[in-house]
C-alpha cells in the first residue's frame, strides 16, 4: 500500500508540475501578446530614432512640440512640418538629450500647428558621419 501511495504521490506531482508549466506558458504568451501595442514598427526597427515627438498618428494641440530625440550619438534637425520649412536657429537643439524639437509661437515658421492632418520630416545623422544622412516622415492630427 506504502508503494502504491508514493506512485499516486509522484503522479501528482508530475501532473501538478505539468500544469504549473503550462500556465507559466499560458501567462508568458499573454504578456507578449499584451505587451505589443502595435508601436511604430519604423521607429522601434531604427537604431537612430529613439521616438517622434508627437507620436505617429497621434491627435495634440496647436501649441504642441514637434521633434524627435535621437539615440546617443546621433543629431539631427527639422526639415519641415506641415510642408512649412522649420529654420535651424528656431528649432531646439539639445546635444544632451540628443533631440531635436520646434515649439511654435509668435515670431516663429509656425505660430500655431494648423488644425487637421500634419506630417513632418525630420534629417538625421551620426554624428561621427554627419554626411551620411537619413529621413523620417510622419503624420499626427492637430485639433483645433
Amino acid at each position: 500500500m506504502l508503494a502504491s501511495l508514493r506512485r499516486v504521490n509522484r503522479r501528482n506531482a508530475l501532473v501538478i508540475s505539468v500544469l504549473f508549466a503550462l500556465g507559466a506558458g499560458a501567462l508568458a504568451a499573454a504578456v507578449l501578446v499584451a505587451g505589443s501595442d502595435g508601436g511604430d514598427v519604423e521607429v522601434d526597427s531604427n537604431p537612430a530614432v529613439r521616438e517622434l515627438l508627437p507620436p505617429r498618428n497621434d491627435s495634440v494641440l496647436p501649441q504642441s512640440n514637434v521633434g524627435a530625440i535621437l539615440s546617443a550619438g546621433w543629431s539631427g534637425e527639422i526639415l519641415h512640418i506641415g510642408g512649412t520649412i522649420i529654420p535651424l536657429d528656431q528649432q531646439r537643439l539639445e546635444p544632451a538629450l540628443n533631440s531635436v524639437v520646434f515649439r511654435p509661437g509668435d515670431g516663429r515658421a509656425l505660430r500655431r500647428l494648423p488644425p487637421g492632418d500634419l506630417c513632418a520630416t525630420v534629417r538625421y545623422w551620426p554624428t561621427r558621419t554627419p554626411d551620411r544622412t537619413a529621413t523620417i516622415d510622419w503624420c499626427f492630427r492637430v485639433d483645433s
